[in-house]
């Protein structure tokens, strides 16, 4: 057999095999990942519609500027926003709105790694600390948990005046207040840039505060991936304020990209046909009932880790939770476990969390994926109460194994 092909075999059966409870990670539809490998693969189409530099791009224009259209639809933008759907992923992405809104020496500010903040969002890693200066908001904790710390917040704004404020994350479970958050921002004369890479779908299906406003009560750059709540492709979009729209797209092309994927594009645009419901999933459930149930699904997610004995680190009103570990337990070594025993997850930072990035405090689970698979809720419970008993070791590798084999068979696989 081609070894390529042996290869991808054995990881359709890894995926179908395991209960997948990684937060950004989901389940696009039959016709989504076909369009990935379709003929739109073949084609170069550098620039934009109506204007490209090679022939043959009639159906490209019509194709880029219809999922343009349906982004702007499905995030009710129309007017007030413009979209670039050809930014590769989400990295790229805020990065485009650093080249665009920044110049070298200008400070950004964005929630900190432990407090649920993305590498991406300029952080000690980052290349492009090599142009712009970093200061870090946090969280504090409340009657539910952690949230953005709002007074340190503005006493940050205050103190540092940044030029670019991000409002985003990847492992925060509360949802995030918007409408204060960017008030705060524009007062202290920052831009704004929205990272809703985790919570597209939320916000698309009206589950969540949206950053799209209008004026000044709206973020100027909203950034996303397409691949986890919204259920598509590995791609990003990028909606800006119609007057900056125009730097964005130059920054984009030829900026730093050439000819865009448009197998990605298509892809993106089966998925919000979807979300439109033009276009219906495999099980035929609206896109909205989707996401109430991811909800729902990570409320009993959180009851039955709860329940198992092991402590929330905030209570989810979102699509994932964060477990606070035991300290004597090695994050590294019990996600590698998990694993074994058809339990996919990733360790993660907590708030003011004293241990390395490698080896942090926590772990954080998320529903969308299984909920694509027909998850329920009394089931997820079941896998809270199952991962509580692995971690205090009260479950027996065999008891979970076997857990495991009977949950998914309950569960439906459309590929």
């Amino acid at each position: 057999m081609n070894p390529i092909t042996n290869i991808t075999n054995r990881e359709f059966d890894r995926q179908r095999d395991t209960l997948n409870l990684i937060a950004s990670e989901n389940y696009p539809s039959p016709a989504v990942l076909a369009l990935l490998g379709s003929v739109w693969q073949n084609k170069y189409a550098e620039g934009y519609p109506g204007k490209r530099y090679y022939a043959g791009n009639a159906n490209s224009d019509e194709l880029e500027t219809m999922v343009q259209q349906l982004a702007l639809q499905v995030f009710d933008t129309t007017g007030e926003y413009g979209v670039n759907v050809q930014v590769l992923s989400g990295s790229p992405a805020n990065a485009t709105v650093f080249l665009s809104a920044l110049d070298p020496g200008d400070t950004v500010m964005s929630l900190d790694l432990a407090g649920g903040g993305h590498l991406s969002h300029l952080h000690p890693t980052s290349a492009y600390l090599k142009y712009y200066q970093l200061i870090n908001y946090g969280v504090s904790a409340t009657e539910l948990g952690y949230e953005v710390d709002l007074t340190d917040f503005k006493q940050k704004l205050a103190q540092h005046k940044p030029k670019l404020v991000i409002i985003g994350f990847s492992a925060y479970p509360s949802q995030y207040k918007f409408d204060e958050l960017i008030k705060a921002a524009h007062d202290g004369g920052a831009l704004v840039l929205a990272d809703i890479a985790h919570i597209a779908g939320l916000v698309a299906s009206g589950h969540h505060d949206s950053p799209f406003r209008t004026g000044a009560a709206g973020a100027d750059y909203v950034t996303m991936t397409t691949h986890k709540t919204l259920r598509g492709p590995r791609g990003a979009m990028l909606f800006a304020k119609t007057d900056l729209m125009k730097q964005v797209n130059a920054t984009v092309f030829p900026g730093t990209s050439g000819g865009p994927h448009l197998h990605q594009i298509a892809a993106i645009g089966q998925s919000l046909l979807e979300v439109t419901g033009a276009a219906a999933y495999p099980d035929n459930q609206p896109f909205e009932a989707y996401i109430k149930a991811v909800l729902a699904n990570t409320l009993a997610l959180e009851a039955g880790l709860n329940v198992g004995g092991l402590e929330i680190v905030t209570k989810t009103s979102t699509h994932l939770t964060l477990v606070k570990l035991p300290d004597d337990v090695d994050s590294f070594v019990l996600q590698q476990k998990l694993e074994g025993l058809g339990l996919i997850t990733n360790r993660n930072q907590i708030p003011h969390d004293l241990k390395t990035p490698w080896r942090p405090s926590g772990l954080r689970l998320g529903t969308a994926a299984l909920t694509s698979r027909g998850l329920q809720a009394d089931d997820a419970t079941a896998i809270g109460r199952l991962i509580a008993g692995i971690v205090t070791a009260k479950t027996s590798d065999e008891d979970a194994t076997a857990a495991v084999k009977n949950l998914l068979a309950k569960l439906k696989w459309y590929y």
